[in-house]
């Protein structure tokens, strides 16, 4: 027998059998022997968690053990207080390494069974570039160094309720879930959080399960590399696919920009109860992230009832989602800051929930260029004037909410909802118009059209704004044709009165043939007054009335109304039947435009 082998046996103490299962290449060793031969030596941690991990050990516990008590609420286990801890807790990421890529040690290594409970990892643990037959999980442990997974491949990690500095893992896969979040057993503690001090780099991950981030508190580093001290990043997870849920909620804070842009997430993206802030930056970035289920950032149901905070811009824009549920939101910032929300260009297939939120300090809401399902929202939650941003926007109702009050869904509400967008801008009238047109409302829909006349005209010249005057009484920019049968009614009532004034004051005249005859022959036409005032008005249309008669510019008469004589002069009178033909030119015309929908459509 070897030299070596001997001594590790004497050692471990350990008898050294041959299992009849194990294949015959893997040496009987006991994994604490493997290690003493490799190590030298093992702190208490070291030796618990290799007792642990080594599959030949029948009824061993869940966790090794790290510190005095197995209870994870215990405070002796909380990893703030780990610079004090003593060096029996200690781990080396060597250790953990050796494990990953040592044949000998591997072959003996239970894959579920690399779990630690309050240990302090000693060292950057370094797994890049590998394939780890196990999952790890640490609960409550301090990793004060980098942990670096590039390009490796694992079964599961979870570091919950942990400290720990800089993680480095684009291009990580994980077939299970990937976990940075607060342990269930201690979720209630307020000092029970992970902790995160450097970035999170998992850009490309590969995730088949979910992508727990529930309650830990993330922070950018000045350590970083440039390009993301600049923008503050905290999480850095671009392109990764997630099969499950993303979840950020349950008391979630990240200092500095949770940005995970291009990513696919299979289910819901949660960021219920949590808080995203960097000022005057990007706080959470989800652009043209493509989102299975639901972005929802709301108050948890079961939970605490926190709101969803954020103090910086939330982007969306280009993002994909079957609902976007934001209720129950403050969106914080200074007022000279950027700071909102930024869903420009988002799509939402099924609806928009956007109630009972505070943009503080004039924040921005911008949906321009979105296409949402139906939106359900509150007038106390629209932005300030100047402040909504909604050209192109497209959506199919406004729909009753789950909670809270029903969407406004009356024209002159949503005229008020148009009215906070920055300048004019025509086509939210018109997808406006449509809805209500589409849900039955059509008078709303012409009272929105209408509407935008007005806002079109509103900053033009004092010409351009007494023709839109005129034509908003006449016909309403085209979009109340029938008007114009009143209004030619009203002319034609009024020559009907001025030419029997007219008749009645003998300033009326026989005009054929061109020269007035000296005495009118008997089978002369007759002046039939209500025809004579509709063959003035209607152009292309001869009653042979106003070839016959025509009054006489020279001419004074009286005539008597209601025992009143009333002077009138043919010159007077002929004026106003100029203005007569000339209305019925224009009001014939603008019926035609406004029945033909020449004029309506801009």
């Amino acid at each position: 027998m070897p030299l070596a082998v001997g001594l590790v046996f004497l050692l471990c103490d350990a008898s050294v059998t041959r299992s009849a299962e194990r294949p015959a290449q893997v040496p009987d060793v006991p994994l604490v022997g493997l290690a003493l031969a490799r190590f030298h030596t093992l702190t208490r941690a070291e030796r618990a968690l290799l007792e642990l991990a080594d599959e030949s050990n029948i009824g061993r516990g869940e966790f090794a053990i790290a510190g005095t008590s197995a209870a994870p609420l215990d405070p002796s286990n909380d990893p703030k207080n780990a610079a004090v801890w003593p060096h029996d807790r200690d781990i080396r990421a060597d250790l953990i390494r050796w494990l990953a890529t040592d044949d000998a040690a591997g072959a003996r290594v239970d894959p579920d069974r690399i779990h630690i409970l309050g240990a302090r990892i000693i060292g950057s643990l370094r797994l890049s570039r590998l394939r780890i037959p196990f999952g790890i999980k640490c609960v409550r442990c301090a990793i004060p160094d980098r942990i670096e997974l590039a390009s490796s491949e694992i079964p599961y990690l979870n570091l919950n309720g942990s400290y720990i500095g800089e993680v480095f893992a684009p291009d990580l896969s994980v077939h299970g879930e990937l976990s940075f979040a607060n342990d269930e057993a201690f979720s209630d503690l307020t000092d029970g959080t992970f902790d995160a001090s450097g970035l999170v780099d998992l850009y490309g991950a590969k995730i088949d399960g979910a992508l727990d981030f529930d309650g830990g508190h993330f922070h950018y580093s000045d350590k970083a590399p440039q390009i993301f001290r600049k923008l503050r990043m905290a999480v850095f997870a671009a392109a990764a696919q997630v099969r499950l849920d993303v979840n950020a909620c349950c008391g979630f804070e990240s200092d500095g920009d949770f940005e995970m842009p291009e990513a696919s997430i299979g289910a819901d993206f949660n960021c219920m109860d949590a808080r995203f802030i960097n000022p005057n930056k990007s706080a959470l970035t989800l652009v043209e992230t493509n989102v299975g289920g639901a972005i929802v950032m709301t108050p948890h149901p079961y939970g605490p009832s926190g709101r969803f905070e954020s103090d910086g811009m939330v982007n969306l824009w280009g993002a994909k989602a079957e609902y976007l549920a934001v209720a129950q939101a403050t969106f914080g910032g200074k007022a000279d800051e950027a700071h909102g929300l930024n869903a420009n260009g988002i799509s939402v297939h099924k609806a928009f929930l956007w109630q009972d939120v505070i943009l503080a300090n004039g924040a921005m809401l911008d949906l321009s260029g979105a296409n949402l399902g139906a939106i359900v929202d509150d007038e106390r939650s629209w932005p300030q004037p100047g402040k909504l941003a909604i050209d192109n926007l497209t959506y199919d109702s406004f729909g009753f909410a789950p909670f809270g009050t029903s969407s406004p869904r009356d024209a002159r509400s949503r005229l008020r909802w148009l009215g906070l967008q920055d300048g004019y801008h025509p086509q939210p009238y018109r997808q406006l118009a449509k809805v209500l047109r589409e849900n039955g409302d059509d008078a709303g829909a012409i009272e929105v059209l209408v509407a935008q006349q007005d806002a079109r005209f509103r900053n033009a010249s004092w010409l351009g704004r007494a023709w839109a005057r005129f034509l908003r009484i006449t016909v309403g920019y085209g979009h109340k044709p029938m008007r114009t049968v009143l209004w030619s009614l009203a002319v034609i009532l009024t020559g009907w009165l001025m030419v029997t004034l007219g008749a009645r004051a003998g300033v009326m005249r026989a005009t054929w043939p061109d020269a007035p005859p000296a005495s009118e022959p008997v089978a002369y036409e007759k002046l039939h007054l209500l025809l004579y005032s509709l063959d003035v008005f209607l152009p292309f249309v001869n009653l042979h009335q106003e070839h016959y008669w025509w009054p006489d510019a020279n001419a004074h008469g009286e005539a008597v109304v209601m025992n009143r004589r009333l002077k009138l002069c043919g010159a007077v009178l002929r004026y106003y039947l100029w203005m007569q033909v000339i209305a019925g030119w224009l009001l014939s015309a603008i019926f035609v435009a406004g029945v033909t929908g020449l004029m309506s459509n801009d």
